[in-house]
């Protein structure tokens, strides 16, 4: 048996770089790293078929390279989703639906989105998960905890001590409007406290944020939640460096946008007077370098089609589970895990997945593809978009990258009877 050594986690966007990893003749095996993401998704057998299906029976893949392209080159109204893919992925993806005008989206874009609403409205100012460990002396969580989605946020990047002498060491958490996880409550210890938490239904997190604005702005507050917004507005006043932590896909309001327009103004009128920056997160299976990589080839964020002959953006229509109801055909992309939401379709489904996936129903057409850090090396983004990281091969298991396979369908599309050979020409960087 083989052990391998701090490897790079690709899953939540948290970028773990020191997962341990015991290797094998029958697959790989993560040692238990506190996150149950990692330890399920890291663990894969050497033995998994590597067939292509159409309609559920088992052919080449050429062949099902072929079916895919003819039913891409007719469709009138394709899309392209899931987009959980490397960056190579994800611009191979971009290619083919310049080429057939298609609509892509990413599975988990939603979170994005109500921040990314928010962004071209006012503006932001939002710091790194580096400044949240080696800066900041205050943490103010608003809603539910992040822990949920990125199960080793406090381990990484709060607990440990600062990188540099002019950090907290003594920096305190304090959650609004939500309760630390246990394991949260754990790690932090007697640093973590709660604020705005009356038990019942998850608490009017806009309201609270405002009553918050209220007391900065020190104008008189009445009611039960005059004494705690005076508080803490001093102590984000007193701080050195405040960093306000939300996790936008986690809100359950109806106008999740509204909670994350309240913290903006918020971190703006704190930052008025002493450092504070937001740190939003979102990025699982790579959904950042997804943004990134379609706003370097159409100058537009994801939620955009090609079907005009140009890129076009549009993040109410392109949104995939509105768009999924008119496609003829769909190609859908999750190359990190088995698992996916409901595709609510009339159209083929072409799928590009792990061979673990379960379908139902049968797809028209399946591709196994392997999966970015794992199968074959790969490029992801981390949950604050400003660093790219390298995931390197574990496996060989003979399946080929999402990237490959898209190729091969673009190449299948050119030499088809009939086939167009007319391509987008979009700028990248």
């Amino acid at each position: 048996m083989a052990f391998l050594s701090d490897i790079l986690c690709p899953f939540c966007g948290l970028g773990c770089g020191d997962i341990g990893i015991e290797q094998d003749d029958s697959g790989i095996t993560p040692r238990p790293t506190g996150c149950p993401e990692a330890d399920r998704l890291f663990r894969r057998s050497a033995a998994v078929p590597t067939d292509a299906r159409l309609g559920g029976a088992t052919v080449p893949l050429d062949q099902a390279v072929a079916e895919a392209a003819r039913l891409l080159g007719t469709s009138r109204a394709p899309l392209i989703a899931g987009l959980a893919a490397d960056v190579d992925g994800v611009l191979a993806a971009l290619t083919l639906a310049g080429r057939i005008g298609a609509t892509v989206d990413h599975e988990r874009s939603d979170a994005l989105f109500r921040n990314l609403a928010v962004l071209r409205r006012f503006g932001w100012s939002v710091t790194t998960l580096a400044e949240l460990r080696n800066r900041c002396d205050l943490v103010l969580v608003v809603g539910p905890d992040p822990a949920s989605a990125f199960p080793r946020l406090w381990e990484r990047w709060v607990v440990p001590e600062p990188a540099f002498p002019a950090g907290s060491g003594d920096r305190s958490v304090v959650f609004l409007g939500g309760e630390p996880l246990p394991e949260t409550a754990r790690q932090l210890g007697g640093r973590v406290e709660t604020v705005g938490v009356a038990g019942g239904p998850q608490p009017d997190l806009a309201g609270l944020v405002t009553g918050l604005r209220v007391a900065l702005a020190d104008r008189s507050t009445n009611g039960p939640a005059a004494a705690w917004a005076a508080e803490l507005a001093a102590r984000l006043r007193a701080a050195r460096y405040t960093v306000v932590v939300w996790a936008a896909g986690l809100f359950e309001a109806p106008q999740p946008d509204l909670i994350v327009e309240s913290l903006v103004r918020l971190i703006r009128t704190v930052d008025g007077t002493t450092r504070c920056a937001g740190l939003p997160l979102s990025g699982a299976d790579n959904l950042i370098g997804a943004n990134q990589a379609c706003t370097w080839r159409t100058g537009f964020p994801l939620r955009t089609g090609f079907t005009a002959g140009v890129p076009g953006h549009d993040p109410e229509r392109f949104d995939w589970r509105r768009r999924a109801r008119d496609a003829d055909v769909v190609l859908w992309l999750s190359a990190f895990r088995p698992e996916f939401p409901a595709i609510e379709t009339d159209g083929a489904v072409i799928m590009l997945a792990p061979p673990e996936a379960t379908v139902t129903p049968e797809p028209a057409v399946f591709i196994p593809v392997g999966t970015p850090g794992i199968d074959h090396a790969g490029d992801v983004f981390r949950a604050d978009s400003v660093v790219a990281l390298h995931a390197g091969a574990l496996i060989d298991r003979g399946l080929p990258s999402a990237a490959a396979v898209l190729r091969q369908i673009d190449t299948a599309l050119g030499s088809a009877p009939g086939g167009t050979s007319a391509r987008l020409e979009t700028a990248q960087c």
